[in-house]
C-alpha cells in the first residue's frame, strides 16, 4: 500500500524545457504530487515529460489561464 502525497506542486509550463527539466527532477520525490499545467503551445512538448506521464503521483492538465 502506497503512502498519499505530504505535498503538491502545480508547475506551470511544465512541458516546456525549463519545467520539463523541473518535472523530472521532482519526479523521483517521494510524498510528492505534481500537476503538470501546460498549454501545449509551440513551447510545450509534452514527450519531455513522458517518462513520468504513468506514474500515480502525476497529473496533467491541458489549458491556459487567460
Amino acid at each position: 500500500m502506497s503512502s498519499s502525497p505530504n505535498t503538491t506542486i502545480l508547475i506551470t509550463g511544465g512541458a516546456g524545457f525549463i519545467g520539463g527539466n523541473f518535472v523530472r527532477h521532482l519526479s523521483g520525490e517521494r510524498n510528492v504530487r505534481l500537476i503538470v499545467f501546460d498549454a501545449l503551445t509551440y513551447a510545450g512538448n509534452i514527450a519531455s515529460i513522458a517518462r513520468i506521464r504513468s506514474r500515480v503521483n502525476h497529473i496533467e492538465i491541458h489549458g491556459k489561464i487567460l
